[in-house]
């Protein structure tokens, strides 16, 4: 928001810091952006709590740090998805293992009993 904001902030302040017929030619000129910026102010104050004020400075360090933050949290979530899928392998594995090993005693149990048989 504030991306959109500070164009037609400093836009609204160029206009502000002229007089006379710079100013209305200025006004002319950015007539648009203008018109916008009491729509524009009024949102980013409502997005503001408590009567905060613009800090973009403290916004990009803070959102340095927030990525720095979710990248480390996205190492960690990678290797434990990674984890997990080799737990999930060996758990395939073992109940595999398991029914390979019951149909053989169960093959043995077969061809013992054939053989009894005979």
């Amino acid at each position: 928001m504030y991306a959109l904001y500070a164009p037609i902030q400093a836009t609204y302040k160029e206009s502000q810091s002229l007089k006379g017929l710079a100013k209305m030619k200025y006004d002319k000129e950015h007539k648009d952006s203008l018109s916008k910026y009491p729509e524009l102010k009024e949102h980013m104050q409502r997005l503001l709590q408590n009567g905060e004020k613009i800090t973009p400075k403290q916004w990009k360090a803070e959102i340095q740090s927030l990525q720095s933050e979710y990248d480390s949290i996205g190492k960690e979530q990678s290797k434990t998805a990674t984890e997990l899928a080799y737990a999930e392998v060996i758990s395939y594995n073992k109940k595999n293992l398991e029914r390979e090993l019951q149909n053989e005693s169960r093959q043995q149990n077969r061809t013992k009993r054939r053989e009894e048989e005979i």
